[in-house]
């Protein structure tokens, strides 16, 4: 077991990568994403999205990752391969979890094919492609529906209401995420949201005419007209180009 941690000790610096802010700015240093800021150093850890090892492993270490929502469990498989994974709900320490196509055991934290699941389980971490790594259902407490397969075409429902369709030779995690009270945690001052890398938002009602529409007037009052963004656009009641999309997709169905 000593030497189990020492091992654990030497990887769990390595497996840590630094990177940098852009405090939500491109390559051109134009402000893409509004209301980001540096805030305090960040070290990343570094996750299996994979999972097709086709081994068995024991969870170590469940781990607080202060960018991320969900816990994260390090896991030391059997041929002594040591990963980080994001956790489904209800795993514990020193936990037994596989990883690989080939399971056929619907447990927590078991990865499995679509092709062997059955209807109405509840999944996280979704393959968009198969052999691409998990890339949708990531964050605490959230889960989706496999609610049908027809012609090696699965359909799942998101938390959102959305259903996608992938092939059913994409990998998935069982399960719910974990850390499902996230959403109950509260900051407590602005401190917290700063160094988090979040900056202040203040209303457009606040600011003068030049730096936004509803900028000006005399003393608190509502903007004089439909409300908008601060580059004019109409903001409440106005149809987005998603909802313009599906129009299009409608109507070219109906021919």
């Amino acid at each position: 077991m000593k030497y189990l941690k020492y091992i654990f000790f030497n990887l769990n610096k390595k497996i840590k990568v630094g990177y940098n802010l852009r405090s939500g700015r491109n390559f051109n240093g134009v402000i893409c994403v509004h209301h980001r800021f540096g805030g305090n150093k960040i070290k990343r850890f570094n996750i299996d999205w994979f999972r097709r090892i086709e081994l068995y492993g024991y969870v170590y270490k469940i781990i607080i990752d202060y960018n991320r929502t969900a816990f994260i469990g390090s896991i030391i498989y059997e041929n002594g391969l040591y990963t980080n994974i994001i956790l489904s709900d209800t795993i514990n320490l020193g936990q037994r979890i596989y990883s690989g196509i080939l399971n056929k055991d619907i447990k927590a934290g078991f990865t499995c094919l679509l092709s062997n699941i059955k209807l109405f389980t509840i999944i996280n971490n979704l393959e968009l492609y198969p052999n691409k790594g998990f890339k949708l259902i990531r964050s605490a407490g959230v889960s989706s529906l496999l609610t049908s397969i027809n012609n090696n075409i699965a359909t799942i429902k998101l938390k959102s209401g959305y259903n996608i369709f992938l092939l059913i030779s994409s990998l998935v995690n069982l399960g719910l995420v974990s850390n499902m009270s996230h959403k109950f945690n509260n900051l407590k001052k602005a401190g917290k949201s700063w160094s988090l890398g979040n900056r202040p938002k203040v209303r457009g009602v606040a600011m003068n005419p030049c730096d936004h529409p509803h900028g000006g007037g005399e003393g608190k009052k509502s903007p004089p007209r439909a409300q908008r963004s601060p580059w004019g656009w109409l903001t409440k009641g106005t149809s987005s180009i998603r909802k313009k999309y599906k129009k299009k997709k409608k109507y070219k169905n109906l021919k």
